[in-house]
């Protein structure tokens, strides 16, 4: 392996995110009956007899991949010093996938000259299609990388070729951090992801495919800020709000067009009360032989949304 490999690999994509459920059955329920995610087995040839796995965990699927979205039964304590709870992420982890075997060996050689500790260990949810590595970003999130399989992939199929309607697939995912520059820093220089827009010093969108970003991040207290999932255009986008208003989920924010990124969108909550967005047309980048410089934003609310105003819980999310 050359030192070449190894400082040009970089991962291609996100394959899933792991959330922490305190009601992990009615978490699934939301994802399956309202959006039309398929609920998967969990596969493990060395599993606990005695463990009730639905209660554990639970693995959903929106394509042919394995699972896009994983929740884990939150056992974590809730109380700090007796007085005051816990603020803790309600981030499980995140997994991001080269395309080989031999990309994984030279990631994990780059790593390794970074000083980055890394485990082998079972993959999430699959532990039969082979191990995975992993590892802590500078903010103690737990980040796996994996090797694609041949099957692995998201369907892009039409919403109307599947006969209801759904997300066509996991696009990003946005983390509020303490540690805005050094998380950059890392996602860049360790894992290969470039930097589309900054919004000053509060807000960076990273990519790492064509997509615009697949990586948000935000300054702010630890926590996952959202989940986004890829539809086709506008005109499903309305009918996502129509669709939801008979659901009873309300919107939180939208329909808009995002200025960092240029992509329509809707914010509203699961369950739990994370953040769930719908975006569609979101800008590419095929820069595969030149340096395509990230643009500076300087009014947030432009950066966020050309079509109006923040909404007011986003204003106390950002720390100015």
């Amino acid at each position: 392996m050359s030192e070449q490999q190894i400082q040009k690999v970089k991962v291609k994509r996100l394959a899933h995110v792991g959330l922490w459920a305190g009601d992990i059955i009615a978490q699934a329920r939301f994802y399956r009956q309202v959006l039309g995610f398929e609920v998967r087995p969990l596969l493990s040839s060395g599993a606990d007899e005695g463990m009730d796995w639905e209660e554990a965990s639970s693995f959903l699927a929106l394509g042919e991949e394995y699972h896009c979205l994983g929740l884990f039964s939150d056992t974590r304590p809730t109380a700090g010093n007796g007085r005051q709870p816990l603020q803790r992420s309600r981030l499980h982890h995140l997994s991001f996938e080269v395309d080989s075997d031999a990309e994984l060996a030279a990631l994990a050689a780059r790593l390794n000259q970074a000083g980055i500790e890394l485990t082998l260990a079972e993959r999430d949810g699959n532990p039969d299609a082979g191990d995975t590595l992993w590892f802590y970003d500078p903010d103690g999130n737990r980040v796996e990388i994996s090797a694609a399989s041949d099957d692995s992939l998201p369907s892009s199929a039409p919403n109307g070729a599947r006969g209801r309607l759904r997300p066509h697939g996991l696009q990003h995912v946005a983390l509020r951090t303490p540690r805005l520059d050094l998380m950059v820093e890392f996602y860049s220089e360790a894992l290969g992801f470039d930097t589309s827009d900054w919004l000053l010093r509060e807000s960076a969108w990273l990519r790492c495919n064509h997509d615009h970003h697949t990586l948000l991040l935000i300054e702010g207290d630890m926590d996952i800020d959202h989940v986004g999932f890829r539809i086709f255009d506008g005109q499903e986008l309305l009918q996502w709000a129509d669709y939801l208003s008979r659901q009873q989920t309300p919107l939180l924010w939208g329909p808009g067009r995002h200025g960092a990124g240029s992509d329509l969108f809707l914010r509203f909550a699961d369950t739990e009360g994370i953040h769930v967005e719908l975006s569609a047309e979101l800008q590419q980048y095929y820069d595969h032989d030149v340096t395509t410089p990230p643009r500076l934003w300087h009014t947030r609310a432009l950066a966020y949304n050309l079509w109006g105003t923040l909404p007011a819980w986003m204003h106390e999310q950002v720390r100015v």
